[in-house]
């Protein structure tokens, strides 16, 4: 015997014995995940590189183009100085809380410079790199040296706002939505691919339920 349920495509066959379900199991995923948390390690490491080290190099090399593209091209609209963070409380200094940077973040090594700039800065040491992609934020309390360096990043981040506008904004989120991105090719290194459901045609439920019947 079979209950019917509805969808929006119409009415599916559900076997009222769950012994039919067991005779059509789901298909297995033939794509050997290896370490699957060592995986999801890589693809965070960079795009693309967990898929690689399981051997699903077209993939992997569909989502380093997908996502480092984007996050490039994001990174190119504001010349480098749109990736940053800052260790603040963003309750007592929303103004100075990067939001952006919590999705821009999984992107990776191309994103974690700005995580060992902000860090050196509230240790109290200098930035690397003449400041790149280091918050353009001053403080009373930083030293001398810092505050130079610091006090030519802020200039360079504004004389951006004024060279393209909003075009800042857009690497902002071009950035964002590719780190965020990455997070699902994460988990399709550590989950692997969706598993399908054998298909199990109308055609034999109704052969069987007219087996039944008879």
């Amino acid at each position: 015997m079979l209950d019917w349920t509805f969808c929006v495509d119409g009415p599916l066959p559900i076997p009222s014995d769950p012994t039919l379900l067991m005779e059509h199991p789901t298909t297995a995923p033939d794509v050997p995940l290896k370490n699957r948390s060592l995986a999801a390690l890589l693809a965070l490491t960079w795009p693309g590189m967990g898929h690689v080290y399981q051997g699903r190099k077209a993939k992997g090399l569909l989502y380093f183009l997908c996502i480092f593209g984007l996050y490039a091209v994001g990174f190119a609209l504001g010349e480098g100085a749109n990736v940053y963070w800052t260790w603040v409380n963003p309750l007592r200094n929303p103004e100075h809380f990067r939001l952006y940077y919590l999705g821009q973040f999984w992107v990776g090594l191309p994103a974690w410079p700005a995580l060992i700039q902000a860090t050196l800065i509230h240790q109290g040491f200098q930035p690397l790199f003449n400041g790149f992609m280091a918050a353009p934020m001053l403080d009373p309390t930083m030293d001398n040296g810092v505050r130079e360096v610091m006090q030519e990043v802020v200039r360079r981040v504004f004389s951006l706002h004024q060279k393209y506008g909003g075009l800042k904004e857009i690497g902002d989120i071009y950035t964002t939505i590719a780190g965020l991105l990455n997070v699902l090719a994460i988990y399709d290194a550590f989950e692997g691919p969706a598993v399908r459901q054998e298909a199990t045609s109308t055609a034999d439920v109704s052969s069987t339920s007219e087996a039944e019947s008879a």
